[in-house]
């Protein structure tokens, strides 16, 4: 059990870069390059239960590297928060991995390295990503003018995601456009009222929307960055396809940072 808690906690790699993943390391068992090293060895002497977490494992330093500066080093998540106890971050923030009553003792050597989501869920680097078409939402006046008020409610009320409204007029109007899920409940009520063309509901696939969220507010990476690591993966395989199908050498690639950096911490 403690092992599966330990595998789930989430390392810092310093963004990502200067790491790669160990399939792709020329190294036998773990080097500098691919991977990092965590102690973990807790003991409780006290006669009551100690929460152990992963505020107590440590470097051990044995895949340390000389050009790595220590605003790099890898570290678990998340970070202490310097402005509060101590007890209280372990509190609140600790990520629990065991609870030790009198005289037990917890001792492992664990490994860290880099992977993707397609391997395991624990390598998800965002909590949400996901695109959505801009919805297309055409009202015909003249089929909704035709309906009484109490029609009007009920074909409001039909949309679970209420999208349509009334104005001061009482006239039928798309509200949340954003909000539209394509359920298409609003055109079987339509043709409940034998109005089929009273309502469309369409994709418009020239425009689309695409949403990531970080994991937490303050990193480990932010949304930027992980779109901007996308991107370069995306771009860096294409090179590839492009050199394997037409035998074009790869001579342009996006850079590591942008070029020009915006105000804030958005670029």
């Amino acid at each position: 059990l403690g092992s599966h808690s330990v595998g789930d906690i989430p390392p810092d790699f310093g963004r990502g870069f200067g790491f790669q993943e160990y399939k792709d390391c020329n190294c036998f068992d773990g080097c500098g390059y691919c991977t990092t090293e965590f102690e973990l060895d807790v003991h409780n002497p006290e006669d009551k239960v100690l929460n152990v977490t992963h505020f107590d494992m440590t470097e051990t330093k044995k895949y340390q590297r000389e050009d790595w500066p220590e605003e790099k080093e890898v570290r678990p998540l998340p970070f202490r928060t310097p402005n509060i106890p101590e007890e209280d971050d372990r509190r609140e923030n600790g990520v629990i991995i065991a609870k030790l009553k009198k005289d037990q003792h917890i001792k492992m050597v664990c490994q860290a390295r880099k992977g993707i989501p397609k391997y395991h869920a624990k390598w998800m680097p965002v909590a949400t990503a996901l695109y959505q078409y801009q919805p297309r939402v055409e009202l015909k006046d003249e089929d909704t003018e035709s309906l009484s008020l109490d029609d009007k409610i009920d074909f409001l009320q039909s949309c679970p995601r209420k999208v349509f409204d009334l104005d001061a007029e009482d006239k039928v109007y798309v509200k949340s456009l954003m909000d539209c899920i394509f359920c298409d409940e609003c055109v079987a009520k339509a043709k409940v009222y034998g109005k089929r063309d009273m309502v469309k509901v369409k994709m418009d696939p020239s425009r689309f929307y695409f949403t990531v969220e970080s994991v937490t507010p303050g990193g480990p990476r932010s949304a930027i960055d992980v779109v901007r690591a996308a991107l370069r993966i995306f771009d860096y395989k294409m090179s590839l396809f492009l050199q394997d199908a037409y035998g074009d050498d790869i001579k342009e690639w996006l850079p590591l940072e942008p070029k020009v950096r915006g105000p804030g911490p958005y670029r």
